[in-house]
């Protein structure tokens, strides 16, 4: 504490004449009945009181003694009572959280607003009002609010913040007591899932955005979660092939082995028109693969005529080639045995005269494209 001696020491008055004791010798003692602060209290912090020895801004006045020796900011400063913040309570969570004084109370523009420390030209007592703001009582959907977000006997209920007024939340602990110790986790807010939701795993939908922050922020591509550049990403963030639902999604999207062109996402998966759409996420994973790519998950291989026999496995690397889907020749009819690759552009105008498949304008492969293409 800093004492700052001339505030109780005898002191001449305008006309010249002394007075002894301006304040009592307590005055600066924040132990003692007479301090400074202690007093501002008994007279309902009407801090106008100083300023008239000390002067408008607390700078020295009649009294050429300056309040801000103690009080940098000066004593009509939020600092000055509040410091830093209150850490009653979870005030210091909330601030840590990015909170502002204002999300809770109205804060006032100046120290002697009406409503701040004074009311009615007398003390306002403790406690302090809780007004809650826009975020508390933001409504995602109407029907979810069961009233406004309010505050009583210690007890904070139907705020946004923790959850109470979340479409189908499920959180465990949506009306906290402030003076209780933290509830934390995710599913104090909403449900892990949330009962609204048929998949857990929240980074895949919901990657770079802030949180609560009154929207609900879900990618609005299929790339968003889904991504293809540079490489097939899974909803997990891996691009290992050996994982199955990594595999061989990249040499299907690319047309790596320069077998057929490119497939599209709807050639194996029904594509909803959009994010919210029935089966896209309120399905359970793993995704659903149509029924003509003869996919069995067990066994990671398909069974269609896209491959022919082979079923190469989903995984591996590789499995396509020249042969892999039929022979070299074909054993059907009209192949005679002895035909070699380059024999095949002698009846089939989709490939050169390597054997090599040949592809459109568009970049697509004339080879493996459903028809069987014979001069």
């Amino acid at each position: 504490m800093v004492v700052v001696g001339a505030c109780a020491s005898e002191r001449e008055l305008p006309d010249a004449s002394p007075v002894a004791g301006v304040h009592p010798s307590g005055i600066l003692d924040e132990a003692s009945p007479e301090f400074h602060g202690k007093e501002l209290a008994r007279r309902g912090y009407d801090l106008a009181l100083c300023a008239t020895c000390h002067g408008a801004d607390y700078s020295g006045g009649t009294a050429k003694v300056t309040c801000k020796t103690c009080h940098a900011d000066g004593p009509d400063a939020c600092t000055t009572c509040h410091r830093e913040g209150p850490t009653t309570g979870a005030h210091a969570l909330h601030r840590a959280a990015g909170q502002t004084c204002a999300e809770c109370h109205v804060v006032p523009a100046t120290w002697d607003a009406e409503g701040h420390v004074r009311r009615d030209g007398a003390a306002d007592p403790a406690p302090a009002e809780i007004t809650f703001g826009a975020l508390a009582n933001t409504t995602l959907v109407a029907t979810d609010r069961d009233g406004p977000a309010a505050y009583q006997d210690g007890t904070c209920s139907n705020v946004y913040c923790h959850g109470a007024a979340l479409h189908a939340g499920g959180g465990s602990a949506t009306a906290p007591r402030w003076d209780a110790q933290p509830v934390g986790g995710c599913t104090s807010c909403h449900g892990a899932p949330p009962p609204s939701h048929a998949q857990a795993e929240c980074s895949s939908c919901h990657k770079h955005a802030p949180h609560l922050d009154g929207a609900i922020e879900v990618g609005d591509t299929c790339n968003s979660c889904h991504s293809s550049t540079p490489v097939f990403t899974n909803l997990a963030g891996s691009t290992l092939t050996t994982n199955l639902t990594v595999g061989a999604h990249q040499a299907h999207l690319t047309g790596a082995s320069r077998l057929r062109g490119p497939l599209a996402c709807s050639d194996c998966h029904a594509v909803p028109i959009s994010v919210g759409a029935a089966g896209h996420l309120d399905s359970p994973l793993p995704a659903e693969v149509v029924a003509a790519a003869g996919w069995s998950r067990p066994t990671a291989s398909c069974t269609n005529d896209c491959h022919g026999a082979s079923a190469p496995i989903w995984t591996g690397a590789g499995q396509a080639y020249c042969g892999s889907c039929h022979g070299i020749p074909p054993s059907t009819s009209p192949h005679a045995p002895t035909l070699t690759l380059r024999d095949c552009a002698t009846c089939h105008p989709s490939v050169d005269a390597f054997g090599n498949p040949l592809f459109d304008l568009a970049g697509a492969s004339r080879h493996l494209d459903g028809v069987i293409d014979v001069f």
